[in-house]
């Protein structure tokens, strides 16, 4: 079990001594990204606990949802939406149920799977690219601009952060749907039948009273979020740590703590706090320093760089396919890319985040795990779909995201 290995390599590190103590193999908890990734799986777990997602999802299939196309466009912008503002787990575990209870109209077997594969495939493919709009979109977001605050004192806002992931977003989501219905073709269903599923999903035809508890509260989390691109007092883990608190105060109380503790992913909080430890280890031994020295010094153009670092990253997935490990292990040899190319770090550990978002050339990410076990695409399908995606993140990040930094004086 993860929660066990990850308990594992803490203890083995000073048995070890690739630490002094155990206090030191344990700095990785002490970082604000562990908490962090509590507090946005007690967000997830209000979402889940109204019917905020089924609306939102209710609203876009009545204007779109002509056909199996449009529905699977519908679940596929739903799904970065709510992502954009959760972590990726549990979003993409929401849609992926919803997902499900829709091919359930499917009476023949073969329609059933085919259609399945094809919404399994979309719905942690969505999340992923929903999870590059904020910062608070995903864990790897945060982890990176945190190693950049560490490494470099410079930090990027959210706003900066928005600049580029928001039109990567917008560019990636229909290159994925166009993907995905030419490649695993759906197979088709009748308006009506898309009607009787729309009008079957359990939403009031008015918002009660804890569902506008929670879409005030996100919609003040926001707000505050995109002060804190110029209110430097405002941090955006503190305002989420806080808001995840007031979710249980009285008078709103949404969540029981049985249920928060039911609904977190411990998982990823113990892997996280043992990763960022082991690269703590690796920044104190020297490891990093090595592996820094062992990469080419490039002496190429802002976009040539980060068309690199796009392609190193994906790489390096393959060798390291769970995307949180991978940022605090390759900040330090980016960080030292990026001086030695004169080219803002900022710029190079953004793009190495973004691209570490879209781990699913391989189902072997947390998220795109959580449908791979459902059984209705084999490891292989999914790459004959992701391998484009990849491929357009690293031409997208070379040519968007220096534009985005100096839009955003980056």
């Amino acid at each position: 079990p993860v929660v066990v290995t990850s308990l594992l390599f803490c203890g083995l590190m000073p048995l070890l001594g690739v630490t002094k103590n155990l206090g030191e193999a344990l700095t990785g908890y002490s970082q604000p990204i562990v908490f962090f990734t509590l507090a946005s799986f007690g967000i997830a777990a209000a979402i889940t606990s109204i019917p905020l997602a089924k609306r939102i999802l209710r609203a876009l299939m009545r204007k779109f949802g002509k056909n199996i196309a449009t529905v699977l466009l519908a679940v596929m912008v739903c799904t970065a939406l709510v992502s954009s503002m959760v972590s990726n787990v549990p979003t993409c575990a929401i849609f992926m149920a919803i997902a499900l209870s829709f091919v359930e109209m499917y009476k023949n077997e073969e329609e059933k799977r085919k259609t399945a594969r094809a919404f399994m495939i979309a719905v942690p493919i969505a999340s992923m690219i929903g999870g590059m709009m904020t910062p608070a979109g995903s864990s790897i977001n945060l982890l990176a601009i945190a190693q950049l605050e560490k490494l470099t004192g410079e930090t990027i806002t959210f706003v900066q952060w928005m600049s580029a992931g928001i039109p990567l977003a917008i560019v990636m989501i229909p290159l994925a749907w166009f993907l995905i219905l030419k490649i695993y073709k759906p197979v088709s269903v009748s308006h009506k039948e898309i009607i009787e599923f729309v009008n079957q999903l359990e939403v009031p035809d008015k918002m009660e009273k804890p569902e506008i508890k929670v879409v005030w509260l996100i919609i003040i989390m926001l707000v505050l979020w995109i002060l804190s691109s110029w209110v430097k007092a405002i941090n955006v883990m503190v305002v989420a740590i806080i808001g995840c608190c007031v979710l249980f105060f009285p008078g709103m109380r949404i969540l029981k703590i049985e249920t928060f503790l039911k609904e977190n992913s411990w998982d990823a909080f113990f892997l996280v706090g043992t990763v960022l430890s082991i690269s703590e280890a690796m920044i104190t031994n020297g490891v990093s320093s090595a592996l820094a020295n062992a990469l080419p010094t490039l002496n190429v153009s802002t976009p040539l760089l980060l068309a690199f670092t796009a392609i190193l990253i994906f790489a390096a997935l393959l060798i390291i396919p769970v995307a949180s490990s991978l940022i605090p292990i390759m900040a330090v040899p980016l960080v030292a890319i990026a001086s030695g190319a004169g080219v803002n770090p900022a710029l190079v550990l953004m793009s190495a985040a973004l691209c570490a978002c879209n781990c699913y050339l391989l189902p072997l990410d947390t998220v795109t795990l959580i449908t791979y076990a459902k059984g209705y695409y084999s490891m292989t399908d999914l790459a004959k779909c992701t391998i484009f995606l990849q491929l357009a993140m690293i031409g997208l990040c070379a040519l968007w995201v220096p534009i985005a930094g100096m839009l955003c004086g980056m």
